[in-house]
């Protein structure tokens, strides 16, 4: 039995091309995108904390 025709292997990326583009990708640094979210604030606040104790709490009292 033959194989269908849309059952093919995936295609690798192992050329030389491809090698070379990630090198010179890899050489760039950084996007610009990156090192915004970067530099974002870090949420501090514990306000998920507090409705996962709150929800946990009611249940506690329910049982």
């Amino acid at each position: 039995m033959t194989r269908h025709i849309i059952d093919r292997a995936a295609p690798k990326a192992e050329g030389a091309r491809v090698k070379h583009f990630l090198d010179l990708a890899r050489k760039e640094g950084v996007h610009p995108a990156v090192l915004e979210l970067n530099q974002r604030p870090a949420e501090r606040g514990a306000r998920k904390v507090q409705e996962f104790l709150r929800i946990d709490l009611e249940e506690r009292a329910e049982a």
